[in-house]
């Protein structure tokens, strides 16, 4: 019998493109499971009218009303929404930005995409790599929310960095000095000085990835302990 493959639908909305490679880069290992749609590799609609599973890359532009709009459809397309990045999930980087358009008194126009629909499960990362996605497929399609659990809290954040690190582990006495935010830190950000970890504040993008990647922090979110 041959299994049917997962219908998934990848819509970029705007950032840097590196969520886009890490997609790409995933899909070999996927091919025989995931049937992959994506929206600047084709002109026109979209290939099917439902589809199991939507990545969605980039942040949220809130001066771009047909963003938002996008999103909207996207949503009503898919079962399964998934936030891929730190962009898409947090904000991440895009958070410093103006939107391309004249500076504003709003000027931080950016947002991740759980502020205008909602999203199953968020995957931070700058950008997230390869294994992740195909970990997440693998877990997915086994139905193991055991697994996937840190992805589906991490839906409902809607920011996340360097700074609730420093706040919710380090201050708190939690940290154990394991190095895992060091080592995930796509900006050297986070360096361990006598086994703590410090944060060069200029540095941090708000990718929340150091705050996944620590087994404390994370452990903390999944036991419902993070603010929205």
């Amino acid at each position: 019998m041959v299994m049917e493959k997962l219908k998934v639908l990848h819509v970029d909305i705007g950032g840097c493109e590196g969520c886009n490679v890490s997609i790409i880069r995933a899909y070999p290992k996927l091919m025989d499971s995931v049937e992959l749609d994506i929206s600047y590799l084709r002109d026109g609609e979209c290939k099917y009218d439902e589809y199991d599973v939507a990545l969605i890359t980039g942040g949220v532009c809130m001066n771009e009303p047909r963003i938002g709009e996008e999103l909207k459809e996207i949503r009503e397309k898919a079962k399964v929404v998934v936030a891929f990045g730190s962009c898409a999930s947090l904000g991440g980087i895009l958070r410093f930005c103006r939107g391309g358009q004249a500076p504003r008194p709003d000027h931080r126009n950016f947002q991740p995409i759980n502020s205008v629909i909602e999203v199953d499960y968020s995957i931070p990362g700058c950008p997230p790599t390869p294994q992740m996605l195909q970990s997440f497929f693998k877990y997915f399609m086994a139905g193991n929310e055991t697994r996937l659990k840190l992805f589906k809290v991490t839906a409902g954040v809607k920011k996340l960095s360097g700074f609730d690190l420093i706040d919710d582990v380090v201050l708190t006495g939690l940290c154990i000095g394991c190095g895992a935010c060091e080592l995930s830190c796509p900006t050297g950000a986070i360096k361990l000085i006598d086994k703590r970890p410090t944060l060069a504040q200029e540095r941090c993008i708000r990718c929340g990835t150091c705050y996944i990647r620590c087994p404390r922090a994370s452990q903390i979110i999944c036991l419902g302990g993070v603010k929205t």
